[in-house]
C-alpha cells in the first residue's frame, strides 16, 4: 500500500469550531497550495469542500475555492463502506489569485480562515441528511442496504437509494415525520473518532451511531422543520432529498 512520508493536520477533527489556524506552506503547484495544518474541511463522504482565505505575512489574501484530500491509504474497518486516512489536504486557488503563488516558498507561515456561515451550514445540512437516514432505516431498510450515493450541500442534501419497490409518498411521510422528531427533541448529536484511526469518525444520536467523516451541529433543533421529497432516478433507483427553510445557522461558536 502507497503511503505519503508526510500528513496534513486536520485541525477541524481536534475542534470543529475553530474558524482560522496558523500554519506553514509545504508546498505549492499549479493553482493550489498545500499546508502542514488547517482548519479547511476537503470534499468527502459526500460533504461539500469547505473555501476560505490564506492570509500572507506581507498582507496578501489567496483565495481558495475547494479543498482536497490526496494521497490518502485506504484501510478496512468494521461498518465503514470505504475510508481514507492519513494523506495530505490541498487548498486549491481561485484563477485570479494564482498569481500570488509565486510569491511564497516552503515554510512561510500563514493564516487559514474559512468560510464560517458555509461551514455552519454544511454542518446543520450534514446531521440532516443523518436524520433522513435514521427515517429511512425505519421505514425502508431494504434501501439503506444499497446507497448509491449522497451529496451534502450548504441548502440542502440528498441520499440515492437502490430499490426493488419505489419509495411511496405515504413512506416519504412518514420518513419526514421520523426526522422531524428528531428536530423536535432537541437531541444532542456527538461525534468522536475510532479508538484506531483518528480520520474514521462516528456520529451518534439518541444512541443511533453512523459512521461518518464529516461536519455536524451539536444539536438538532438548529435545522428547524424538515422537508423531505421524492425523486425517480430510472428503474431501481430513488433520491429522497431534504431541504430545511426554517434553519438557524449559528456562527457565534467559531473562534480563532
Amino acid at each position: 500500500m502507497f503511503s505519503l512520508n508526510r500528513k496534513t493536520h486536520k485541525l477541524y477533527y481536534d475542534d470543529l469550531h475553530l474558524d482560522r489556524c496558523v500554519a506553514k506552506v509545504v508546498k505549492s503547484g499549479t493553482g493550489h497550495v498545500e499546508l502542514d495544518a488547517t482548519v479547511a474541511y476537503p470534499e468527502g463522504g459526500g460533504q461539500d469542500a469547505d473555501n476560505g482565505v490564506i492570509l500572507l505575512q506581507n498582507g496578501c489574501e489567496i483565495r481558495f475555492i475547494h479543498a482536497r484530500k490526496m494521497y490518502c491509504d485506504h484501510v478496512a474497518i468494521s461498518n465503514f463502506p470505504e475510508i481514507q486516512v492519513g494523506g495530505v489536504i490541498e487548498h486549491v486557488v481561485h484563477p485570479d489569485d494564482i498569481a500570488h503563488l509565486s510569491g511564497i516558498q516552503a515554510g512561510d507561515p500563514v493564516e487559514v480562515r474559512i468560510d464560517r456561515l458555509r461551514r455552519s451550514q454544511l454542518s446543520l445540512s450534514h446531521t440532516a441528511c443523518h436524520l433522513l437516514l435514521l427515517g429511512v432505516q425505519q421505514i425502508r431498510p431494504d434501501a439503506v442496504e444499497w446507497i448509491l450515493g449522497c451529496h451534502i450541500r450548504a441548502d440542502a442534501a440528498r441520499l440515492d437509494f437502490g430499490v426493488e419497490e419505489r419509495i411511496s409518498n405515504e413512506e416519504v411521510h412518514e420518513i419526514e415525520t421520523i426526522a422531524n422528531a428528531f428536530v423536535s427533541r432537541a437531541s444532542d448529536v456527538r461525534v468522536y473518532a475510532h479508538a484506531a484511526y483518528a480520520d474514521a469518525r462516528y456520529w451518534e444520536c439518541e444512541g443511533e451511531v453512523i459512521p461518518c467523516g464529516g461536519t455536524h451541529i451539536s444539536n438538532t433543533k438548529p435545522i428547524g422543520r424538515m422537508e423531505i421529497r421524492r425523486k425517480s432516478m430510472g428503474a431501481g433507483k430513488e433520491r429522497l432529498s431534504c431541504s430545511f427553510s426554517d434553519a438557524i445557522f449559528n456562527t457565534g461558536i467559531f473562534h480563532a
